[in-house]
């Protein structure tokens, strides 16, 4: 009888561990079945390789390259061939990056990252949007978007005074809220370099929440009425850019020079008119005449009436030169009147 008991314990036991192992395989096979149904969806590896951009760096303090970190990942069924690395900035132009370190073609295997230097001024883009594109031989590049580095160079001023003088301008230069200083090495007009006037000198450092004016040693005459476009540049390889209009010419023109036989010849009068479009008023300082190859300088002149001579007005010079040694001989005399400001008007008369 307690022989029985014992056999019949034993077999609920064996009864129970063959449920316990029937459910556990049962469970494993579903989840095999399962798994083997979803699996081609869910895990699927590529069948070509498919870069990623990592990471984008541009630095504040050079703006004349920028790196790019570039991952051939683990599940990429080969290595990759990096050909190219172009950059679209916002105004939709594409740029082919022609200089890296190291330098393209360039492989990468399967698991690994490598960070290319790419040569390539953006200062002309700073803190706009920047797309880069990494091309390789087979399979799909990779695309990385960011923003350049901030930087707020700006040429906030280009002040012309022709009242003053047509041989030098103004150029205020500013730095708002840019992260660093920048040295200022160059500045061009209409693309040619020109100097600068004491104080200053090139380079110049220019600190973050700062502006500077500079005085261009350049005469204007030639840009009067004309686009001028002023170029600021730096050493980290940033420029800022302004065009402005240079105020229109001032036109100087004789109504007459009187060389008077009867009155004297220790004198001579010229009347000048300042055309009505003219910028500004001017003020004329002496006259030169030139004859038979000499040139000669005359400051004692008087000027009827005194003063600036506005636009829209004239004025009678009587400029006191001896000309009696010409008298009789009709020969030709240049005449110019010159003025504080730079301005010259020229013409030709003949001693009678």
């Amino acid at each position: 009888m307690r022989l029985a008991k014992k056999v019949m314990g034993i077999s609920k036991l064996v009864i129970i561990l063959l449920l316990l192992i029937s459910f556990l395989l049962g469970a494993t096979l579903s989840y095999i079945w399962t798994m083997g149904f979803y699996a081609p969806s869910e895990f699927n590896i590529p069948s070509q390789t498919n870069l990623t951009i990592e990471n984008v760096q541009f630095y504040p303090g050079d703006a004349t390259f920028f790196n790019v970190t570039v991952l051939n990942p683990s599940y990429s069924p080969s290595t990759a061939t990096v050909q190219q690395i172009k950059v679209e900035t916002e105004n939709g132009l594409l740029h082919a990056i022609v200089s890296t370190d190291p330098p393209l073609p360039k492989d990468l295997a399967r698991g690994e990252s490598q960070t290319f230097k790419n040569v390539w001024n953006w200062g002309d883009y700073a803190n706009q949007k920047i797309k880069v594109m990494v091309v390789i031989t087979e399979g799909s590049g990779a695309t990385f978007e960011t923003n350049a580095a901030f930087m707020n160079l700006t040429i906030a001023q280009v002040s012309f005074e022709p009242a003053v003088t047509v041989t030098r301008f103004n150029v205020t230069v500013g730095s708002m809220n840019s992260p660093i200083s920048l040295d200022i090495n160059k500045i061009l007009v209409n693309g040619t370099e020109v100097g600068i006037m004491p104080p200053q000198t090139l380079p110049f450092t220019i600190n973050p929440n700062a502006s500077v004016t500079f005085t261009l040693n350049r005469n204007w005459k030639d840009l009067q009425g004309k686009a001028v476009t002023v170029e600021v540049n730096t050493a980290q390889g940033y420029r800022a850019r302004k065009t402005v209009s240079a105020p229109p010419p001032v036109v100087l023109t004789f109504e007459n020079v009187v060389f008077n036989n009867a009155t004297s010849t220790q004198h001579f009068n010229i009347t000048v008119h300042n055309d009505a479009s003219s910028p500004a008023p001017i003020n004329i300082t002496d006259v030169t005449v030139s004859v038979q190859g000499t040139t000669v300088p005359i400051t004692n002149i008087t000027r009827i009436p005194s003063g600036p001579l506005q636009p829209n007005s004239s004025v009678l010079l009587v400029v006191y030169w001896d000309w009696s040694e010409f008298q009789g001989t009709s020969v030709k005399v240049a005449i110019n009147v010159n003025t504080s400001q730079g301005f010259v008007a020229t013409t030709e008369a003949s001693i009678p």
